[in-house]
């Protein structure tokens, strides 16, 4: 994982240097419109579009907050403003809401993913995983979109109309796509096909993508040096080095069957919908006491054995779990948020209600959304 995460910070350094994700984010916001509601979809969907292309979220939060600080400074917005925060947040939802969009597209999932194949031996692809989560999480990702009006309030540019034009500007300044970002786009999509035909090439995924980040160094390339490795944020890697630990010392100690004793008479005889609902809520809860990746190491293989004494698939209540470590409210309880906060330009109780909001329609949309969808595909029965 940490190998994997590292690929993915060098391509996000890159894609900054060369311009690639700006120029993406800027073209897809600009095809929606220069107000703030047609900026918000494109954010979205440029947000959805990276996910399948720069699969780590943590790197995908670099690009997006970078440019929403760009739309800041250029809009002369007081970082203690409304405004301000639902700008960063604007990016910081369009770069971390997709990451159950599919399947690399976040780190937990991976790690989830690899905790219960080696522990229950129960597989998950490409494919699945997109038919399962994709269309769920494309809503999810512009409701989160949208909860940026709960946070800017009554708040309003000064001149909304001139957001296109700041937008067009800056584009213009970057002139034609270069050589390099051409480079950076090919390599995204090597990485992208490397995923889709893991199951007919029998090579993992991830460190299959550690070695397209590698081709960022290659000569002929030349899209990184060593100077990249002193710009990267190598304190993540160790961050999720160490919520990893967390999980491995906790499978050590029995903490996972210790956590099925305690769940197990709450999930039996529950009903599907009860134990997937509860799934989430255990998420939302373990979150405040241990960072998603270190809850899915400690916690995956709890939760699928849970799933299969149910008579369920093990990804039925796993993915709910996700969903749940999704939902946070202080900055501590998740690196992206830290990272966020780290601006300068986001101010804790703008952005609480709106993802207080998040966190309970949630709630009600796994078990009368979510779960109605999967029995629709045969992914639960429908008893």
């Amino acid at each position: 994982m940490p190998w994997f995460v590292l690929a993915g910070l060098i391509i996000a350094d890159v894609m900054e240097r060369t311009g690639l994700g700006k120029r993406i984010a800027l073209k897809g916001m600009l095809i929606m419109g220069g107000s703030l509601n047609k900026t918000l979809i494109g954010l979205g969907m440029v947000g959805i579009l990276l996910a399948v292309l720069v699969p780590a979220g943590q790197a995908r939060g670099v690009i997006f907050i970078a440019i929403a600080q760009g739309l800041c400074s250029a809009l002369n917005l007081d970082p203690r403003s409304r405004m301000s925060s639902a700008i960063i947040m604007a990016g910081f939802f369009a770069a971390i809401a997709p990451n159950l969009f599919c399947m690399p597209a976040g780190e937990t999932n991976l790690q989830v993913i690899s905790v219960v194949k080696a522990s229950l031996g129960v597989e998950e692809t490409w494919f699945n995983f997109f038919k399962l989560m994709a269309p769920f999480n494309f809503l999810y990702v512009f409701g989160s979109m949208f909860l940026v009006l709960v946070i800017k309030g009554k708040e309003n540019f000064e001149n909304e109309s001139n957001l296109g034009y700041i937008l067009e500007m800056r584009l213009k300044e970057m002139g034609p796509i270069t050589k390099d970002e051409l480079k950076v786009l090919a390599v995204l999509l090597i990485g992208m096909v490397v995923f889709l035909t893991e199951k007919w090439h029998g090579l993992p995924g991830a460190f299959c993508f550690a070695f397209v980040g590698m081709l960022c160094f290659m000569p002929g390339i030349n899209l990184s040096d060593q100077q990249t490795m002193r710009r990267i944020n190598l304190s993540f890697l160790l961050f999720l080095s160490g919520c990893m630990s967390i999980g491995f010392v906790a499978n050590d100690m029995n903490v996972p069957a210790w956590a099925s004793s305690l769940i197990m008479p709450i999930l039996h005889d529950s009903g599907t919908t009860n134990t997937v609902t509860l799934s989430y809520v255990f998420g939302v809860l373990i979150n405040f006491l241990m960072t998603p990746m270190a809850a899915v190491s400690a916690m995956g293989s709890s939760l699928g054995n849970i799933a299969l004494d149910l008579g369920l698939n093990p990804y039925a209540v796993i993915y709910p779990f996700l969903y749940g470590l999704d939902q946070y409210i202080f900055p501590y309880e998740i690196g992206y948020l830290l990272y966020a906060f780290m601006t300068g330009a986001v101010t804790l109780k703008h952005i609480v209600p709106a993802l207080l909001i998040r966190m309970l329609l949630m709630l009600l949309l796994i078990p009368f959304l979510l779960l109605p969808y999967w029995k629709l595909i045969g992914f639960v029965s429908s008893n």
